[in-house]
């Protein structure tokens, strides 16, 4: 039997040969911060315009007349979107305990951002693109399923948007993606509220 001294590394540990290269956060500075709502906005109405599509041609969404928005569908939208940024931040702490973090939730103020975080925990780069693209993916196919199998104009648009909503708030997500993917695979990042840490192999 062979053994070794060597203590077993913990999940998530960063190993001792790693050195930081960046700590990237969205609301460091303001121009940053400006862009990522900028970008939401666009995420809104490019995303908004696709399933919108989507849902006409489907047959769900009238190409003609008028749409009325009582008190029960102004809180049924309400509720909607409320779940939809909720769910967001709850798929991104579920990929991340899925990879044996442990999530925690809160709000960055500045900002009015919502976040699931793991406080030291070092990912592997694919892994935490993964948990980035999670909620972009998971619940954008959701609001297409809804578009196509709930009856009723009225449960695809609250699809439509929370679709969109949800596009939107991964703007964040998906601008964090591509500057993961800058570094090689080798790289670890550690998620913070509103941003990241990265690591990699020193030379």
């Amino acid at each position: 039997m062979i053994t070794s001294a060597a203590p077993i590394r913990a999940a998530g540990t960063l190993p001792e040969a790693y050195h930081e290269v960046l700590y990237w956060r969205v609301a460091e500075k303001p121009s940053r911060l400006f862009f990522i709502q900028a970008l939401a906005l666009v995420s809104f109405v490019l995303f908004g315009l696709l399933f919108a599509s989507l849902a006409i041609g489907l047959g769900k969404l009238p190409l003609t007349g008028s749409f009325t928005l009582g008190l029960g569908e102004g809180g049924a939208l309400l509720i909607g979107v409320g779940l939809t940024l909720v769910a967001h931040e709850i798929t991104h702490g579920l990929v991340m305990r899925l990879a044996g973090a442990t999530p925690r939730y809160g709000i960055v103020w500045k900002g009015l951002m919502l976040y699931a975080t793991s406080p030291g925990y070092a990912y592997q780069r694919n892994t935490y693109v993964r948990i980035l693209l999670a909620p972009f993916t998971l619940i954008s196919v959701l609001a297409m399923l809804g578009i196509w199998l709930l009856p009723g104009y009225q449960w695809a648009t609250l699809c439509v948007i929370c679709g969109a909503v949800n596009a939107s708030g991964a703007s964040g997500d998906l601008w964090m993606t591509r500057i993961a993917l800058r570094y090689p695979a080798t790289a670890r990042i550690m998620d913070a509220r509103d941003g990241m840490r990265v690591f990699v192999p020193k030379l």
